[in-house]
């Protein structure tokens, strides 16, 4: 039971952060906010919805911008190439677990099949 004593409790109107979607933290350079906001506003609402999922995203923003830097780099200097090409794996592959990448059809186009010639014997053994 509460104490009468008390002060009254304030009631403070809870606004959620766009929508439910998280802003990007406080440390992250403006142009890591921006890709932030891109990829948060173009995914459902509550995609991000744990600590880990955020962790993960903005790792992702940091290696998107490493791979911006090597890539000026790799301009002017031929021997950055190397370092570009693995960092832009390593975004590939982060992008892939984010679900970031647009999904391909899984089909393949089916195969040629190898059809029996209408002959029951081969024509060089008649």
């Amino acid at each position: 039971m509460p104490d009468p004593s008390d002060p009254p409790l304030a009631v403070v109107p809870l606004v959620p952060a766009r929508h439910g979607r998280p802003e990007p933290p406080a440390d992250l350079p403006e142009r890591e906010a921006k890709l932030w906001r891109a990829i948060v506003a173009s995914r459902p609402a509550h995609w991000i919805n744990n600590p880990g999922s955020a962790l993960v995203l903005e790792l992702y923003v940091h290696a998107v911008a490493i791979v911006e830097d090597l890539e000026a780099r790799a301009r002017r200097d031929v021997h950055f190439i190397p370092r570009l090409n693995r960092q832009t794996n390593v975004v590939l592959r982060m992008a892939k677990e984010l679900g970031l990448l647009p999904l391909k059809p899984r089909t393949r186009p089916p195969r040629p099949r190898l059809v029996r010639s209408p002959h029951s014997t081969p024509p060089w053994s008649a």
